[in-house]
């Protein structure tokens, strides 16, 4: 399964096999003209160090003038992929506690559906196009995380010095990103019903019509068939009646 549907059509799926992931991930890279916003965990950075692919388009897509921003946890496990990522992102920013990955550009969305070995990318991807899951993911999803977010040369200054991070600081993150999916969740659920409703209004709307108008044409058959009835009972006294004169 690839990605390879025509621009026009609207899609929501999952990739499966490291072959169309990576193929999902590039196309999605090749495909953005203006920018491209992502939310890793800690786990990520050193994927788009390491992985070459990944780490290749990136840096062909900051020549072309896209412009990279990334929302992350740094950690003292992390600081030295952190510290390679800000040399390829435009912009890096630091997060306590973040969880989860996605990747938006201008109509796309893609993210990881599993958890991925050292080096190497996730073994499904899940991938859409659809308006609404890109615009809560853009707008309201990553815009949030970005304005809660510290520059990453802070939290790295931090790191190097060893100054550790407050629990409480994790603790509200966590649950303020909770609330955020839980919101998205129920806007794109609400989104989806009105969606169904609005399809299959005029498809019902139709079969009622058909309904009524197949009434009608069984009521005209009926009505027929009793006036033909009619019209061969008469027949029959007549030919009685033929019979009897005879």
């Amino acid at each position: 399964m690839t990605i390879s549907s025509p621009p026009n059509t609207i899609t929501t799926k999952t990739l499966e096999g490291d072959r169309n992931v990576i193929k999902t991930i590039l196309q999605f890279v090749s495909n953005t003209k203006v920018r491209i916003d992502a939310c890793i965990d800690y786990s990520r950075p050193s994927l788009a160090i390491e992985f070459k692919p990944l780490k290749k388009a990136f840096l062909e897509a900051k020549r072309k003038g896209i412009k990279l921003r990334y929302v992350t946890e740094i950690t003292e496990y992390n600081v030295v992929h952190c510290k390679e990522l800000i040399k390829i992102v435009d912009e890096l920013r630091h997060l306590e506690g973040v969880r989860g990955n996605f990747y938006v550009n201008e109509t796309e969305y893609i993210a990881p559906a599993t958890l991925h070995q050292k080096g190497k990318p996730a073994s499904q991807i899940i991938y859409s196009n659809v308006k609404e899951i890109v615009e809560h993911h853009k707008h309201y999803v990553f815009d949030t995380l970005w304005s809660r977010a510290i520059p990453a040369n802070q939290r790295i200054q931090e790191i190097d010095k060893g100054i550790a991070s407050s629990t409480d600081e994790t603790k509200i993150a966590l649950e303020y990103q909770h609330q955020i999916f839980k919101k998205l969740k129920d806007s794109i659920e609400k989104d989806q019903t009105n969606k169904i409703r609005s399809m299959l209004r005029p498809i019902i709307q139709k079969q009622a019509k058909d309904a009524k108008r197949q009434l009608e044409l069984i009521n005209q058959l009926e009505y027929q068939l009793k006036q033909l009835q009619k019209q061969i009972l008469h027949i029959q006294k007549s030919m009685i009646l033929t019979k009897k004169d005879r």
